[in-house]
Order: structure tokens, then sequence, then C-alpha cells
């Protein structure tokens, strides 16, 4: 076989320009079939664009021939038929006829009311707006005209009275699907007439308003905020208010007062002080929460509208608070307490700039509270402080998706088609947390809200302050308890709107003109008495005793005609009693023992049973007792001495009596007697008398010796002995 070419064989031609007209064509028809699969669902929506658009021409048709001029005389009145006919076909065609044939499973958004059970305004025009914001009521306002509710021909507010305190439920729905739900009360119903005509507006609040009911007085000792709201909302119904409580505090708090404040006024200040996240997302009332479901904007698509706005706060500040029990001052810079950072770039540049602007560090006192977990309680106090500066940076917007609840994250996308990563041109920004909302639907016109945000980190709200106190009068309180644990002196009181529950304070501390470590005036009111209470700051939940006070069924029953009797009482009876008309005083106790002192220079000691006077450890010692017993008792010795005489004695057994005449003398027999010696000694003389027998015996000898010795008797001396010996 031949490698080499034949050259007279010919080379069949190609015709280049049919293959390229083929490829082109091929090309074509392959583009047409993507595109028409790419636009399937867009030709669907005007479809039904086209098949509303029939409608309304159709029922535009028949008004005009409804509305054509009737012939005959121009001034002849229009039969009422005729007329009721006319304006009912305009109604339907001006306010939008049955919203859900209109809409259906379109694209745009329309909107549902439905009040006690009942759907209205089915088949009319009306326009709705929802404005909701933390820690505020939600408010609502449907406007419509009157002949929505068959007021027209009737006095006003006829048929709609009777919605009023009516549960009232919005829906918004798009693509067939219920995107929002906003649940709430009719608060007030006007009849308005607008440019001639007769309106309805129904306005409402959030079911928030029902914990508006009047001004309470509670208090809860040791309970989590949790329990707190919990225990203050228990007899609310729980189909109208359904409750999200997750608050980020979760520590047991001392004492929290409710004080002269409706149940939804204390709840707020509850978030208020301690940064709590408080608001209504349409079906739940939220306490805390850690955030709801993410909805994502993009830009030109839901998002067209937006402004960004970043602002200066000082950031730093110290915190110096005093605790009673521990007799300690804290101090807390906030620059040592670190608080969660943010990934949003606007918020880190206007907090850095916001630190660099303010330079100096005021110092400030932390008063609010008891402080009875010193330290730690100040250091959460700096946290939260810390955490609402952070609020420096919001996101306001105008966009156009109804799936946006008050509480929720919303993610923002910028449309950036041919993104190298992002293939489908939706590349994610940054994620706000809603802090505002409002909803405007206007019937045909359509659907938008507008929203403000804060960086989704954010876990403070920005109406978070620390000076959220219940302010508080002073008012009298009844002492419940005065043994005090720590020994301080404090005492327990119960004010009178505290009875009901049986509730009280904790321990307080009352005021004393004397106190400090080992001295003072330890003067605790009696349990079941009256004492007159005020408060630091005027923070009901800082009660401070100011003393007890007289009433009507605890009367002193002292002072006396000018005011001249004063004095101290105890409840046992025993007193110090002052008399300034005679300058005197009387300290007694409850057996009627006393010391009166007359005034006069004179004082006078009763007892009714025992007198003692007692000088160290019985080392000397006077008893004197009812029964006119009297013991003089001295551990050493004794010595009474008067003038020129005295009496001693010592604890040897020795006693001196010494004076310049010394006199005994007895009513009945004197005997003297010792076991050794009796010496009876004189410088001068010793007379013996006796006025019957003098009788001097001895067992043993007796001596009679002097320097001259008389024996003499009047009638007889008579001297006798077995020897008798004289001179000798």
């Amino acid at each position: 076989m031949s490698i080499i070419e034949d050259p007279n064989k010919k080379t069949p031609q190609v015709d280049l320009s049919k293959l390229t007209e083929k490829l082109q064509q091929s090309a074509l028809d392959s583009a047409e079939t993507k595109l028409d699969q790419a636009t399937q669902g867009i030709r669907e929506e005007v479809k039904k664009v086209q098949e509303t658009a029939s409608r309304v021409q159709n029922k535009l048709t028949r008004v005009n021939e409804e509305l054509s001029p009737i012939k005959g005389n121009t001034f002849e009145i229009i039969p009422p038929e005729v007329l009721e006919k006319q304006k009912a076909l305009s109604s339907l065609v001006t306010y939008g006829g049955d919203l859900k044939s209109l809409y259906g499973d379109s694209h745009l958004v329309w909107s549902t009311v439905q009040i006690g059970g009942e759907y209205v305004l089915t088949d009319s025009h009306f326009t709705l707006s929802i404005h909701q914001q933390v820690g505020t009521h939600d408010s609502f306002e449907i406007l419509c005209p009157s002949e929505a509710f068959g007021e027209k021909d009737s006095y006003p507010l006829t048929n709609t009275r009777k919605y009023l305190g009516k549960r009232c439920t919005l829906q918004l729905k798009q693509y067939g699907q219920t995107t929002y739900i906003f649940t709430g009360i009719i608060t007030q119903i006007r009849n308005k007439r607008i440019d001639g005509y007769s309106h309805i507006i129904l306005e409402g609040k959030s079911p928030t308003i029902l914990l508006e009911n009047g001004l309470d007085c509670q208090s809860f000792e040791k309970k989590g905020l949790k329990e707190i709201i919990e225990e203050s909302t228990r007899e609310y119904p729980s189909d109208l208010i359904q409750w999200d409580i997750r608050p980020h505090l979760q520590e047991k708090l001392l004492y929290t007062v409710q004080y002269r404040e409706s149940d939804y006024q204390f709840i707020r200040r509850l978030a208020t002080r301690y940064g709590e996240w408080f608001y209504y997302n349409g079906t739940q009332l939220v306490f805390g929460g850690y955030g709801g479901k993410t909805v994502e904007l993009v830009e030109e698509q839901d998002l067209f509208e937006y402004e960004l706005k970043m602002q200066l706060v000082p950031q730093k500040f110290t915190y110096t608070s005093y605790d009673a029990k521990q007799a300690e001052n804290y101090t807390v810079e906030s620059e040592s307490v670190s608080v969660q950072g943010t990934k949003n770039p606007f918020q880190q540049y206007a907090e850095e700039a916001s630190a660099k602007t303010y330079n100096k560090v005021p110092l400030s006192l932390y008063n609010q509270s008891l402080m009875e977990s010193g330290r730690m309680e100040l250091t959460s106090a700096v946290k939260r402080q810390k955490q609402s500066r952070q609020n420096v940076f919001y996101l306001e917007a105008k966009t156009h998706n109804p799936n946006i609840r008050l509480g929720d994250i919303v993610k923002l996308k910028a449309w950036m088609p041919g993104h190298e990563i992002f293939k489908n041109g939706e590349v994610p920004l940054e994620s706000y947390r809603i802090i505002e909302i409002t909803h405007n639907y206007e019937g045909m016109e359509g659907y938008h809200n507008f929203i403000v945000g804060v960086p989704k980190e954010i876990e403070t709200p920005p109406y978070m302050e620390e000076d959220a106190i219940p302010q508080c009068e002073e008012q009298s309180a009844t002492v419940m308890d005065n043994n005090d644990p720590e020994g301080m002196s404090r005492i327990r009181v119960q004010f009178l709107w505290q009875k009901p529950f049986n509730g009280m304070t904790p321990w307080i501390r009352s005021i004393t003109p004397y106190a400090g470590s080992g001295k003072g005036m330890h003067v605790v009111p009696e349990i079941g008495e009256e004492v007159i209470v005020s408060f630091e700051n005027g923070n009901a939940e800082k009660p401070v005793s100011l003393g007890a006070m007289f009433n009507g069924k605890g009367k002193s029953g002292h002072g006396g005609k000018g005011n001249y009797k004063k004095g101290l009482q105890t409840a046992s009876g025993c007193h110090v009693l002052f008399n300034d008309k005679k300058g005197s005083m009387d300290l007694a106790d409850k057996g009627n023992s006393n010391l009166f002192f007359d005034g006069s220079g004179n004082s006078t000691i009763n007892t009714s049973v025992t007198q003692v006077i007692n000088v160290g450890d019985n080392s000397c010692l006077l008893k004197m007792d009812s029964g006119g017993n009297i013991t003089l008792d001295g551990k050493s010795s004794l010595k009474i001495t008067i003038g020129a005489s005295s009496l001693s004695m010592d604890s040897g057994g020795k006693i001196t009596l010494k004076g310049k005449d010394i006199t005994i003398e007895d009513d009945g027999e004197t005997k003297i007697s010792a076991l050794k010696d009796i010496t009876i000694d004189s410088s001068q003389k010793i007379s013996a008398h006796a006025v019957s027998d003098a009788k001097i015996s001895t067992d043993a000898d007796l001596n009679l010796e002097g320097e001259k010795s008389t024996l003499k008797g009047d009638s007889l001396t008579d001297i006798k002995a077995a020897l008798v010996k004289i001179n000798s």
C-alpha cells in the first residue's frame, strides 16, 4: 500500500459558512432553552399579575356600566338600591376587594386582621402601622373607611365599639405563607372625618399594656430575676401574655422592691437596672434572651435605603462603694473588667475613638444596694455599665422584607455580581440585633418597614441605667426581729404594704447617737413596736431605721405638764427617771430596788430583798437582807475610824479597839472568854463594880499583887482556905 497521496484525487470541500450558521443556531437554541428555564418563574408571576389586572379591569367595566348617567330628569334622585349597588362596587375596586384572591401566593405582601377571633376587612382597603421598640409598649393603628364596618349610615362607632378591649391578631403574608404575626389589644377606637369621608381608626397596644393595671407594692427576698418576674405576673392570663424569661443575671438578689409601680414599670425597671433585654416580639414577651431568628437582607433586593451611624461615648470610669457588713471600701476600675468584644469594624473604631477622646477617668459612688456581696457585686455593676457603653454604633434602614421581628438578627449581604468567592453575588457583611421596627402596610401601595439595629454581639441594651432604683419616702414599720446574728444592733421590719404577703426587710441598720467597736449606745426597739424608716438616696431597697415612735396603743406615760419629766424605761420596767422640777433622779429595776437622788444633796438606796456591795471577787462584801441581817466581810482587814476612835480587824484574827473613852453596856449578861490569856492593862486605875456579887475564880493559882493592897468589907470579911498564910 502506497503512502504517497495521489495528486489527481480531489479532496472534499467543507462549507465553513454553513457550519458557522449551524453552530450559531445551536448556541442560540441552547441559550433560549436556558433563558426559558430561568425566566419560567418570572413568566408565571407576570401571568398572575395579568390575571389580576384582568379581574380589576372587568370590575372597572362593571362599575362604569353601573355608574353611567341615568336617562331622564337630571334632577331625579338616584334610587337607593342603585346607589348602594354603585357604592358597593366602587368600594370593592377602590379598596382592593378580596385580598386573598387578589394576592394569593404572589410575592406581594398583604395583611389580615382578626379581632376577637373574627376576620375583618377581608374585602376592604385599609392601612396598617405597627411600631415596636425594646423597653417600651408596642403600638399599632388600622385606618379604614367607616363603611368597611357598616357604619356609613349608622351612628358613629355603633358597630365598632364592641371591639374595644378585644384581642387583635395582625398577620403579614407573602407567597401564601405567614411571615409575621402580632397579637395585641385594641385600646382605642376613633371615628374621624378625613377629606369629607368618615373613617374608622383602631388603635392598640401589645399585651404588655395589661401589666399597667395600677400601682402595686411588693418585695422579694433572696430571689433571682426569673423567679421575681414569674411571681409578680402569675395572676395574668397565660393565653395573652406568654413569657420567654432567660436573664443573663443568674445570681439571687438579697432584697428587691416594687414600690408604687405597675407590674410593667417594675419589670422594665429591672431590665433597665440590670441591663437585660426586654421586648415583645409579636407573640412572646422576652426578658433577657439570647436573640431571635436570623433574617438575611440583600442590598438592592430587600434593602434599598440605610444609614450607618457611630458616636462617641466615654469608656473609662471607676466605681467605689461601701460594704457596711464588712466595714470595707471597694474600688473597681472599668479597665480591670473584661467584656465580650465585637467583630463589627465600625463598632471597634467607635469604641477606640471614644477611649482616645475621653481621657479622664471619673470616680463615681455606687450606692444602689446593701452591698451584701461586697466586691463581687461592685464588679458586676462595673461590667454592666461597661457593656452599656458599647452602644456606639447603629444601623437604620428601610426594607421590604416582612419576616423581621423585634429582637431578631439581620445579616446584611452586599450585592456584588461576579465575586470570586461568593458566586451568587451575595457577599456577607455585618449582623445586627433589631431594637426598633415599624411595619407599614398600605394595601395596594405595598409594604415596607423601618429598622434600627445594633451589632449583634452587644449584650446590654442602650437603655441600661444603674440608677433605676425604686424611689420611696420615709414611713413607719413594725419591728419583726431584733436578734441580729452579726451583733450590729440591726433589726428586721415589716412595712404596712408587706403584711398581706408576710414580707419583711432584710437586716437593716439603726441610727444611734454613739457607736463603734467595743463602745456605743445599744438601745434596740422591741419586736412589735413601731419605728420610722428612711431610705438611703431615696432607694426603697436601702432602708435604715431612724428610731422608735410612740402611738395611740404605746404611750410613754411620762412628760408631765411643762415637760419636766424625762427618762428611759425598758420593757421589763427598769427605768432612769429625771425630774427637772425637783432636780432629782431615780434609777430603779422591776423589783422596786432603786437608787434615788432627791436633788437636795441626799441619796437613798432601797431594795426589797437584799442589798449587796461587793468589791473584787468578794474580797470586800457588805450584804444586807430583808431579814435584818448584815454581813460585812473583808479578805484582808477591816478598819472603822471615827475621829480618835477606831476599830480594826485583820485576817490573822487580831482585833484592835481604840478610843479616848470606851464604854461597853449590856442590858443582859456580858461574857468575855478566851482560849488563852486575857490581859487587862491600864496606865491608871482599873475598877470593877457589881451591884450584887462579884466573883473572881480560877482552877489554878489566884494572885492579887500590888504595891499597896487593901481588902475591905463593910460588914464582914471572910477568908477561908485549907491553909491561910499572912505575912509569911
